[in-house]
């Protein structure tokens, strides 16, 4: 028997700072005194130094407050102080509409990050339209850039409603002018950016009147119909008691486009959104379903379903369309016989409408797709004796389907992804040998060939594959051999030809669908084995943590997912 063994008492902090407080409270062994707005705060330096690097620095790098027992603080109101203690000897605060400003404010100062990070996210959490602007200037006001960043965000995404608000008539013209240059505006027409515009100046005409010419320079006027220009800008106020912006109108509109700059003749581009297709929420029920994330407010909505249920398919994104390949769906249900289908949807977003495609060559499920120099592909897949390993190539210019260099080996329900113009494969299973793979593939369109390269650290299907900016991001799956559900996830770099274990998923999935926004991987849905998922995953490759968003509506595995 060992005659050492080391003890872990996971609530023995918790228990100290518990005392701690109860002495504070009772002015009991404390070494120092706050005061602040007219108030005393008997406190115990360690824990304050604990909490607050300001503090910490205050007390040990010999500034004249290390000997002082009676510290004098300014900019803190008391009653937030109070809560900034409490904080500190327990880690719990009351965060409220009310207090959030004020307790930023203080964390900042104090340079309390955990409490400053705490009420970033309670002021995303409250963001809408009348608030943004003011909350993303306060943001920058205390340097918190990802709450400012998502503040902006908000804006650009609900500008329509932003503009009937008060904050937006309070802007200062500067903010204003750097806001009209954003090319995400979300509007539907140039129309409605003349139109803040000119809202913004008329609120306060005597004195905003000055500063048309710079804000009009802005506004993308090549863009403005005839009809709207004679309706609306020139018999505006803001127009025609003004010689320079009638200068302005008459050089951009009478100017050849290839002579103006590029900006004012480019439409401002639509914002990106997470979408999820089709796959299974029960036993018997294939889904037709489409839903879509927005990542600003948190919230699904659903869209127009596509014309054919099924599950086991293959999603991804070209040229702004999503597009939905082959997969399963049962029929004589409840004996769940299985066809697998050859089908191929298209989902165009502006239009909110589905249209069918060419058929795929030969019926498959977990067939895996990407898009990859203009060009759609679909690999591998399954029916019901046997996988592939055919890969056949989508040109959308001629809706047409055509063959291209087989894969090295047979795989359905593997990961595919695009990474510095090469198409990678990774994992699968093969019906013919009914085992899953390890293997990964490379495929080079230039030569129409396949290459193996470094192999996942364990063998599995039904994984997600990703990347970003470089790097390959293998996620989840299931070995069918073991019946072991992953929260595995595994990142390649392509130049040192290495797989390295990252931050673990959540929650163990198999077949989810995987999407990659903003630099960040989306992992949606999927199976842990027992139930079916809603619930989505978010993984920031900087950080590498994974955190929760939303779930979806439905709870789907075998679905697919595309950014557009």
């Amino acid at each position: 028997m060992s005659a050492h063994r080391r003890f872990n008492i996971p609530l023995h902090s918790n228990d100290a700072l518990k005392t701690m407080n109860d002495l504070r409270r009772k002015g009991e062994l404390c070494d120092v005194v706050l005061h602040v707005d007219g108030r005393q705060f008997p406190a115990h330096r360690i824990v304050l130094a604990g909490a607050s690097s300001y503090l910490r620095a205050m007390f040990t790098n010999g500034m004249l407050e290390s000997g002082m027992k009676d510290i004098k603080l300014q900019g803190v109101e008391a009653s937030v102080m109070e809560s900034l203690l409490d904080f500190a000897y327990t880690g719990n605060i009351d965060v409220t509409v009310e207090n959030v400003q004020a307790l930023l404010s203080s964390a900042s100062m104090l340079n309390l990050q955990s409490l400053r990070h705490v009420c970033c996210g309670f002021l995303q959490t409250h963001l809408d339209s009348s608030n943004c602007l003011g909350i993303r200037a306060f943001a920058d006001l205390y340097s918190c850039s990802d709450l400012e960043e998502t503040a902006y965000r908000f804006v650009r995404q609900h500008f329509l409603d932003v503009v009937k608000g008060d904050e937006f008539l309070q802007l200062p013209k500067q903010e204003l002018r750097n806001l009209l240059r954003e090319d995400h505006l979300q509007v539907r027409s140039e129309s409605q950016v003349f139109e803040a515009v000119e809202t913004w100046i008329l609120h306060d005409f005597s004195r905003r009147k000055d500063h048309a010419v710079e804000l009009l320079s802005n506004v993308r006027l090549p863009l403005l119909t005839l009809e709207f220009l004679e309706a609306r800008v020139f018999p505006s106020k803001v127009i025609k008691n003004n010689a320079d912006c009638q200068l302005l109108l008459a050089k951009v509109l009478n100017e050849s486009a290839r002579n103006l700059p590029l900006y004012m003749t480019i439409p401002r581009a639509q914002p990106q959104a997470v979408y999820v297709i089709g796959g299974r929420n029960g036993v018997d029920c294939q889904l037709a379903s489409l839903e879509r994330y927005d990542t600003l407010t948190d919230e699904w909505t659903v869209l127009q379903s596509m014309k054919y249920p099924r599950t086991a398919v293959g999603a991804c994104s070209l040229n702004g369309l999503l597009y939905v390949v082959g997969g399963e769906c049962a029929v004589n249900i409840p004996h769940d016989d299985t066809m697998y289908v050859r089908h191929v949807e298209c989902y165009d977003p502006a239009v909110n409408q589905w249209m069918s495609l060419a058929d795929i060559a030969i019926q498959r499920s977990f067939v895996a797709v990407t898009a990859l120099n203009g060009y759609l592909y679909a690999l591998g897949g399954e029916d019901r004796t046997c996988s592939y390993n055919y890969v056949e190539r989508y040109d959308p210019k001629t809706d047409q389907w055509s063959t291209v260099q087989c894969m090295r080996r047979k795989r359905s329900g593997a990961g595919v992804a695009v990474c510095d113009g090469k198409l990678y494969i990774a994992g699968g299973y093969d019906r013919g040998v009914h085992s899953d793979r390890a293997s990964v593939e490379c495929y080079d369109p230039e030569t129409d060939t396949w290459t193996f390269v470094t192999e996942l650290e364990k063998a599995r299907s039904g994984m997600g594959l990703a990347s970003v900016n470089g790097c390959l991001y293998a996620l989840g799956g299931r070995n069918r051999s073991t019946d072991h559900y992953f929260d595995l996830a595994e990142r390649y770099n392509p130049q040192l030809q290495q797989w390295q274990p990252i931050a673990p998923l959540n929650t163990p999935r198999a077949w989810p669908s995987v999407a990659v926004y903003d630099s960040k991987i989306f992992v949606l849905g999927g199976f842990d084995g027992a139930h079916r998922l809603a619930s989505v995953e978010v993984y920031n490759p900087d950080t590498d943590v994974w955190h929760f968003v939303q779930d979806m509506n439905t709870c789907r595995a075998g679905c697919g997912a595309a950014v557009l």
